[in-house]
């Protein structure tokens, strides 16, 4: 790609858009979107065009529930940007979900796809509707009949699904199932995180918690970290479970562990593999007998070499940033650091890697997904997994190169090279019409 440094220079953007409430993932990521579009001299008019997304909609699902009712759930889908490619974007099955909630995760894909180096625009999906409070056949019929309120949307060069909040490899099996009985052929590329016998890729179970771990070991060993690590996770779902299973197999210590039920600590090494199948039966960590309760206040806090927020948005706020006593912190989830904590957090000189880079390995294994499904021709565990460490520390490298050019944190930097990328080839493509 020619280097954008060497076109002319450009106009500074316009304002911003009126403020938004802080500590909100939107506005959160609006306010890195405007600091980014600022350092960068973004042009103004690919300035108002990258600010919104390109597509948003809402439908009704209606269903029939266990006891012979009918009730209405709502989809959405946000299309955030197609410059660089199909849109990738997750289904998030949560009843709590809002659009501002989706529309900042649609554009946090678009601004990661582009610093991965992932030919993918962004997007986010979901419904409100809670799989948990409810049957599988209901919760079956829920997603069969979102996939379906979709199909203008989706396809393997238009917009590709993947799994996120409650949604796993079975909800991806009748997505991918509905999708294809409407286009009568089996389409596997049209939907990611699927189970590997319906063209699912190796080291999806384990691509989140290899990406985090291989970025820790590397800025640890920056930083002059030549020990094992002790570990504080918050998070015991999907992704933490990924996280603490792959450090722990790696020699790395998790003396912190919890989930909404339940915070532990054992400063001796809590037992993952004990800790997760206790949850597996019990539906909590709360009760397990390998570590000493501590309330969720007390957790953040516990002194670590690293801090690994893995569950939520908004987990480290303004107001719990000054109690972290962790060398680094590397986020596996979204959006887990309000600005107000990253700013905090920068004051005590306290390095983070974000989420953009941190949860990675999500956005490149479904890559590796799609393009084994193009392909029709499946990769070994040995290709992937080093495919994968080969993107995840070139993107880091990237990442790191742009924030000493620019002088700013990883966060910031990692988002500039996104936004720098996709507005240059906006910029190239021009504007049809």
């Amino acid at each position: 790609m020619p280097d954008p440094h060497t076109l002319p220079p450009l106009e500074e953007p316009t304002a911003p858009s009126p403020a938004l409430a802080s500590d909100n993932p939107f506005s959160s990521m609006m306010e890195r979107f405007d600091e980014a579009a600022q350092l960068l001299g973004l042009d103004p008019d690919l300035y108002m065009l990258l600010r919104g997304p390109d597509r948003q909609f809402k439908f009704a699902i209606p269903v029939v529930d266990d006891h012979g009712e009918i009730q209405v759930f709502h989809g959405y889908r946000i299309r955030h940007n197609l410059s660089l490619g199909p849109c990738l974007g997750g289904l998030r099955l949560d009843k709590s979900l809002t659009r501002s909630q989706l529309t900042a995760l649609a554009a946090w894909n678009t601004w990661k796809c582009a610093a991965l180096n992932v030919p993918f625009g962004g997007a986010m999906g979901g419904i409100d509707f809670d799989p948990r409070e409810h049957s599988p056949h209901v919760v079956e019929s829920v997603v069969r009949r979102y996939t379906a309120g979709l199909l203008d949307f989706l396809g393997p060069d238009r917009d590709i699904l993947a799994p996120d909040l409650h949604s796993n490899t079975q909800v991806m099996a009748w997505c991918l199932d509905t999708y294809s009985m409407h286009v009568r052929h089996t389409e596997n590329a049209v939907v990611v995180g699927k189970p590997e016998g319906l063209g699912g890729t190796v080291c999806r179970d384990s691509a989140v918690g290899r990406g985090v771990r291989v970025l820790m070991e590397r800025r640890l060993a920056d930083m002059g970290f030549t020990t094992k690590a002790k570990v504080v996770i918050q998070g015991a779902g999907h992704v933490g479970g990924q996280v603490a299973r792959e450090l722990t197999k790696f020699g790395h210590t998790v003396i912190g562990f919890n989930d909404a039920g339940g915070s532990l600590f054992n400063p001796a090494g809590i037992d993952i593999h004990k800790a997760l199948e206790f949850r597996d039966q019990h539906g909590t960590l709360a009760g397990f007998s390998g570590a000493e309760p501590i309330s969720s206040v007390e957790f953040l806090g516990i002194p670590c070499d690293v801090l690994i927020p893995a569950a939520a948005a908004n987990q480290i706020t303004g107001g719990n940033a000054h109690s972290i006593h962790a060398k680094l912190v590397v986020e596996a989830a979204n959006a887990p650091t309000t600005r107000n904590a990253d700013a905090v957090l920068q004051e005590r000189a306290i390095p983070v890697i974000p989420d953009l880079l941190g949860n990675s390995g999500a956005t490149i294994i479904a890559y590796f997904e799609w393009v084994q499904n193009r392909m029709g021709y499946m990769w070994s565990r040995e290709d992937v997994e080093s495919r994968l460490d080969r993107m995840v520390i070139e993107a880091y490298d990237r990442a790191r190169a742009a924030a000493e050019k620019h002088k700013v944190g990883l966060r910031l930097a990692t988002c500039m090279l996104g936004v720098e990328r996709v507005a240059y080839f906006d910029r190239l493509r021009g504007i049809y019409g």
